[in-house]
């Protein structure tokens, strides 16, 4: 017998979604609105109301046993009611047919196990729908027989079981798969076992994992294969692959293809970006402007069918299965997701402010994610939980946009111009540790409004380009908001001419909300060439005290990387023009005694081009230049590829910096200028002063760990597979010191002043 535990909101979701699709653009309550507006509600309700009601029934069907469970938001024994609460914005009758049989279907659900329960034969169903910007209500109110309910919930759970008993027998197809399945690359590596190993313990123990091990040891391979491996022993349902570049992605769509040409039978779906797969770019996620959207949900059953046949669903697979099935590529992708077997996808999905995956994986299943290159988590954690308002585009918007908005823009505008009136820290900037409450007020009240506009008519704001990018602006804003804490900062910068006022919301530490996402799955295993010290990424990353901690062996000899070290230079920014003939010199004479491709490292673009306008360079030389588009990016790749004396002139930790694969011959030297400390500003400066109080460790957290994280990385570019041979030449007189040298992989062979001979 298998045993499924199955929300009543995710059983109405499955069976009766109908109609188009309807993603109007419009401002959802958040989920403190949501609370907020329940509450609201509940305080206008009898005593003998009982709000968030426990139900629950269970359902054989064949081999099956379906666990449903749910709480209905209110229920009153005494009126024999019901109710369903849901909060919005607009007007009430502009919410679409589809959306609201959708929870007149939830509805009905709680009603029936109600009706069950206390043995009423008719109970009275209420739909309330408040409105969180005026709140209004509207309900709605039916009468319903048990026998009208029981029917209603027997077919329900009669369809979700017809489709559960196909996924259990293609689960048995893909277990046996499994259990047979070996590891494709034959013998594992020294290191390679125990990162396997290590991995397979996390998910057994639905635990967290930090696990650092040298780049080309085929870290992909060796934690996917143990996470099968899981699912096949039933220690989990699902398994998340996050990677935070492109590259990482393909790394990993190549790694399942070598598994299931070895015989694995499971479903993998590859999630890519809306902007990227979308058929019908510019147009609202609406039947009215795309066709992909008439009768989404109609067809939506016979695409999911046809998918569960296709082994490995990638985004060209989802574009071929759209177009047959006339449907949106992007939604079709979010709908397989929780039916798939393995996902891969962007750090977005499972730890942004809209984490989709960890949402899902807050159900019932137990998801497991694997966090590829996981040094870049932090970074990009703080990235997406920041956010910026521009008073110009503010302006540009005003002036674009209906006049129905105006006044809503105007008291933004308002707002945004008593903050740059009043006294700051320093002439140009100020930074916060509170936000303004009439300027959240003032932006709450747009986004409602603009809002309440998009509902009535969706097209709105399309021709109004700079209207709608400053209310996406604002929806961010708001979103970063609801988290703040004591790690944000509100950051206030003049900038030019009485337009130029822009405020940030910055968060100086991504621990606490990353947290939570690692909450939310079965086990999080982080993995990368570059985690160390493993205190900091700990910290930085939100993982637990518990989390086991492992820097794994290189199956490398030492001498297949020699590194030599220059401490005769001074690259520091205040030093640059003084040392740069001697750097230049430097890199010359190493040149003259290197051969074959090589990619020299520099901290930035002026530094690189001061250096190239005195620095003798073959023709065939190839330069990184800032906004590079991917056909550039491509080309350094195809001469790496075709060529064995291509010299390439590139900025570290940028994207030849890591997560590039150039095995053999591609890359067989590479020289760094410089240690790689991020630049300094008021931004770093904060998180040095954060981490100083925090950690007692401001340097080391805001700039020395990063910096040497991309020295790290681009080392890694060389050695890929066990007889590749090369060189590296670090160039700095920072490396002479042992909180530097400390931080450098461990298994290279390192000759001190030993690579340079003037």
């Amino acid at each position: 017998m298998t045993e499924l535990r199955v929300a009543v909101r995710d059983l109405a979701a499955f069976c009766h979604r109908q109609g188009n699709l309807d993603y109007r653009l419009g401002a959802s309550p958040t989920g403190v609105e949501g609370i907020r507006g329940h509450q609201a509600v509940y305080r206008q309700r009898p005593e003998t109301y009982q709000p968030e009601y426990a139900v629950a029934c269970d359902y054989r069907h064949a081999n099956l046993l379906i666990q449903l469970r749910g709480r209905a938001d209110g229920f009153d024994l005494t009126q024999g009611l019901v109710e369903e609460i849901k909060t919005c914005r607009g007007a009430f009758e502009r919410i679409s047919p589809s959306v609201s049989a959708l929870h007149w279907a939830q509805l009905q659900l709680y009603a029936a196990l109600l009706s069950r329960e206390q043995a009423l034969p008719r109970l009275d169903l209420r739909l309330t729908w408040f409105n969180v910007d005026t709140h209004e209500q509207h309900c709605e109110q039916r009468e319903c027989t048990c026998e009208e309910l029981e029917a209603f919930l027997e077919a329900s759970l009669q369809r979700f079981s017809e489709w559960m008993l196909k996924l259990v027998a293609l689960r048995e197809r893909r277990d046996r798969s499994v259990e047979r399945l070996q590891f494709p690359h034959g013998e594992f590596r020294p290191g390679q076992r125990d990162l396997a190993e290590l991995t397979y313990k996390c998910i057994d123990q639905g635990g967290q994992a930090l696990l650092e091990a040298p780049t080309g040891i085929g870290k992909t391979a060796a934690v996917l294969y143990p996470a099968l491996k899981a699912l096949a022993a039933g220690k989990h349902d699902r398994v998340v692959f996050t990677t935070a570049r492109s590259t990482g992605r393909r790394a990993a769509e190549e790694t399942v293809a070598l598994f299931n040409a070895a015989g694995l039978e499971a479903s993998t779906l590859s999630l890519s970006a809306k902007e990227r797969i979308c058929f019908s770019p510019g147009k609202a996620c609406h039947a009215d402007e795309c066709p992909f959207a008439v009768g989404y949900y109609d067809k939506l059953p016979a695409a999911m069918t046809e998918a569960l046949t296709l082994a490995d669903l990638s985004r060209s697979r989802i574009e071929v299965l759209a177009r047959e099935h006339e449907l949106c590529p992007y939604h079709l992708g979010i709908d397989l997701l929780p039916w798939m077997d393995v996902v891969v996808c962007d750090m977005h999905y499972a730890f942004s402010l809209q984490p989709l995956l960890a949402g899902l994986a807050a159900s019932e299943e137990r998801w497991t994610v694997l966090v590829d290159e996981a040094h870049n988590l932090p970074p990009r954690a703080r990235d997406m939980y920041g956010a910026r308002l521009q008073k110009q585009k503010l302006m540009l918007a005003r002036r674009e946009a209906p006049g129905a908005l105006r006044s809503g823009f105007d008291r933004a505008n308002r707002a945004m111009l008593a903050l740059a009136r009043e006294d700051w820290s320093e002439d140009d900037f100020d930074c916060r540790e509170e936000l303004p409450a009439n300027l959240m007020d003032a932006l709450r009240r747009l986004a409602g409004e603009i809002s309440q506009v998009l509902a009535e008519e969706p097209s709105t704001l399309h021709s109004c380009p700079a209207a709608l990018d400053f209310y996406f602006d604002v929806l961010g804003f708001l979103r970063a908001a609801e988290v703040w804490g004591s790690e944000f900062r509100l950051q206030l910068t003049r900038g030019r001419g009485p337009q130029g006022l822009v405020m940030s919301l910055v968060c100086l530490d991504p621990a606490r909300l990353l947290a939570a996402r690692h909450d939310a799955f079965h086990a999080s295993v982080l993995f990368s060439a570059t985690l160390s010290p493993e205190g900091w990424i700990r910290a930085t990353a939100g993982l637990s005290d518990e989390t086991v901690c492992r820097r794994l062996p290189s199956p490398f000899a030492a001498q297949q990387l020699v590194v030599g070290i220059d401490t005769s230079i001074d690259t520091r920014f205040q030093q640059r023009s003084a040392s740069l003939p001697n750097l230049v010199a430097t890199l010359q004479a190493w040149l003259s005694r290197v051969s074959g491709n090589t990619i020299i490292y520099f901290p930035s673009y002026r530094y690189l081009e001061d250096a190239l306008a005195v620095l003798d360079k073959p023709d065939l030389a190839w330069i990184q230049r800032a906004h590079m588009a991917d056909s550039a990016r491509e080309e350094l790749l195809t001469l790496l590829r075709d060529r064995r004396d291509v010299l390439a002139f590139c900025i570290l930790g940028g994207v030849f910096g890591e997560g590039v694969d150039l095995p053999g011959e591609q890359l067989s030297n590479v020289a760094v200028v410089g240690v790689g400390l991020p630049q300094f500003n008021r931004e770093n400066e904060q998180l040095r002063d954060f981490y100083q109080r925090e950690h007692g460790a401001g340097f080391e957290f805001a700039y020395l760990y990063p910096g040497m994280q991309k020295v790290d990385q681009a080392l890694g570019r060389v050695v890929r597979r066990s007889d590749d041979q090369g060189q590296a030449l670090l160039i700095d007189q920072r490396y002479g010191s042992g909180q530097y040298r400390a931080l450098l992989p461990p298994w290279w062979e390192y000759r001190e002043n030993q690579a340079v001979k003037r």
